[in-house]
């Protein structure tokens, strides 16, 4: 694992960075300006003597040079120059140019070429040298240099500022970092604000760990209910099978023992349909290969027929009516699952009158006139693992489901597509 510095190393590495950049800059931008004064000062002085210059020039004789004063040399032509000026040299006309190098003339010069009005000079190069200068110069940079020893003490106090700053910006994070570490895998509740400053990231971190806990909590409450609800929704077919393998040791008959054939065959139908919903719940779209299939009439009325025996002996009339015809997007077994699920609480909780079936292209409701829901009983797992599936079949293929009771009496069950 690579390694991972803290808080407070990342401030003083950049800190350190930013300052370096800071004073490098600052002693960049002043070593240009100086040259840049230097030499525009020696450039705008020779072109204000420009004319004395030329004056001196005709009293050169034949040495081809003359001395303009204590520290510049002016020469008619380029190879009467000293030979410490590199022949080679590009000089624009009018132009001071520096030449660095350790020579008799100093350190560094400067050299110029003149343009004249006489034919047989054109040009006059000159040759300044300015002590003054140079000595004002490092005058400068000494002085700067006790400013930049002033200007890093305060980028220490600086440093130690923002070190400080960042403790106790940090300070809060570590405790929230230690308060998890110490926590047991079955604590689950919420983490209080920790002390120190409350900062807009802070809050959005603790409330975004107290969120992900609700919702790991909310899944693992779900995850039992479903064990419940697999557990509740199995153990009726497992009871036919149980039953009707215990009836076939005591008849040999070939009706009765293909009556019960036929109660094994529908139980572990019942069996097979209720696992294939739940493995569909667990599976992307992409993965069931989905297509758009109309919802008719004979698909609502196998989950009716299914559920009919809970109506016995009642005096209800089930009622299919098909307003319009959907389009829907959902494996047969989970929507069989689905409907299932609203029919049975619906003839469970109606001892006369009517269950409805209404679809139309938006939604799918079960109405009946049965006790409504406030006076369900509240220990009816059945209703309420019904419900919890129903909800989650909704919630994996986009629908919206909703409870409501009726005011004429019952309760209606909407599956909004």
């Amino acid at each position: 694992m690579a390694k991972v510095r803290s808080a407070k190393q990342l401030t003083f590495i950049y800190f350190s960075i930013v300052a370096f950049a800071i004073i490098m800059i600052h002693a960049t931008v002043l070593d240009s300006t100086l040259e840049s004064i230097e030499q525009l000062s020696i450039q705008n002085r020779l072109l204000l003597q420009k004319e004395s210059i030329v004056e001196k020039s005709k009293l050169a004789g034949q040495t081809r040079s003359f001395k303009i004063d204590e520290f510049t040399m002016g020469y008619m032509d380029r190879v009467t120059l000293p030979d410490l000026v590199d022949e080679n040299i590009y000089l624009p006309i009018d132009e001071a140019v520096e030449i660095e190098q350790r020579n008799s003339l100093g350190t560094e010069f400067f050299l110029m070429k003149l343009a004249t009005s006489n034919k047989h000079a054109p040009f006059i190069y000159i040759v300044h040298r300015d002590p003054a200068f140079e000595l004002g110069e490092e005058q400068i940079m000494w002085t700067q240099s006790w400013q930049s020893l002033t200007s890093l003490l305060l980028l220490l106090v600086a440093l130690f500022v923002v070190m400080r700053i960042s403790d106790r910006l940090t300070a809060p994070i570590s405790i929230f970092a230690k308060e998890i570490a110490r926590r047991s895998p079955d604590d689950s509740s919420d983490i209080e604000l920790p002390a120190g400053i409350a900062t807009k990231e802070l809050l959005q971190l603790v409330d975004s760990y107290n969120k992900n806990q609700q919702q790991k909590n909310a899944l693992i409450e779900r995850e039992r209910a479903f064990n419940r609800m697999a557990s509740h929704e199995l153990r009726t077919p497992l009871m036919v099978i149980k039953g009707a393998t215990n009836l076939l040791s005591y008849n040999n008959e070939p009706e009765f023992i293909k009556k019960q054939q036929v109660r094994l065959q529908s139980a572990a139908n019942e069996m097979n349909d209720f696992i294939d919903a739940l493995l569909s719940l667990t599976k992307s779209e992409q993965d069931l290969a989905l297509s758009q299939r109309p919802l008719d009439k004979d698909e609502i009325m196998v989950s009716v027929n299914a559920h009919s025996a809970l109506l016995s002996s009642k005096p209800v009339v089930v009622n299919v009516i098909i307003k319009q015809t959907p389009l829907i997007t959902i494996p047969e077994v989970a929507l069989k699952l689905l409907l299932g699920n609203l029919l049975k609480n619906a003839f469970a909780c109606t001892e006369s009158g009517e269950v409805k079936v209404v679809v139309d292209c938006n939604s799918i409701a079960v109405i009946d006139t049965g006790i409504g829901l406030y006076k369900k009983q509240r220990n009816d797992e059945g209703h309420g693992l019904g419900l919890l599936i129903t909800r989650d079949i909704c919630r994996k293929y986009n629908w919206q489901f909703e409870l409501k009771n009726n005011e004429a009496g019952g309760c209606s069950a909407i599956i909004y597509l």
